[in-house]
């Protein structure tokens, strides 16, 4: 057998996917990430808010759906590129894309931009905090008188 062209990782929630449908669906979806980490398929690209995933056919009927991205593996992987399967699902009522979708936008919403990295960072810091205050008001020096007078009353 071939190598592994690809890494492979899953959404928790593809992985409970799989769990759910029927044993012979499940062999089906196994066998596609099987050819899929192998480089030996590559699945059609999903368009609007699935732009950038791909779609992959389980069972001949073409009634179940695999909804998977090709992107880089971490840098502790061997491999450059990875498999991340997004959902598993029947076509009828959309549910394998819906979930899909439902799961990249959990997932989108998960993680701050790098902007609001910084602004988090930003509001935590006592140095950052501290510059934020108005400047206190000078303070006068007490009042010190360098000639007293005395007076006597007789």
């Amino acid at each position: 057998m071939k190598a592994a062209r690809f890494a492979f990782a899953a959404h928790p929630e593809a992985l409970a996917d799989l769990r759910h449908v029927p044993d012979h669906i499940r062999d089906l979806a196994l066998l596609e990430l099987q050819h899929l980490v192998h480089g030996n398929e590559r699945g059609a690209p999903l368009t609007r808010e699935l732009a950038g995933c791909h779609k992959v056919y389980v069972d001949p009927e073409t009634r179940w759906r695999l909804v998977i991205q090709f992107r880089d593996a971490p840098a502790t992987s061997q491999h450059r590129r990875e498999i991340y399967l997004l959902a598993v699902g029947e076509r009828q009522d959309h549910t394998a894309y819906r979930l899909a979708s439902q799961r990249l936008d959990h997932d989108r919403s998960a993680v701050p931009t790098d902007r609001s990295r910084s602004e988090v960072a930003r509001a935590r810091s006592a140095h950052i905090a501290a510059a934020k205050q108005p400047p206190a008001a000078p303070t006068a020096p007490p009042r010190t008188s360098t000639t007293t007078s005395t007076r006597r009353v007789l």
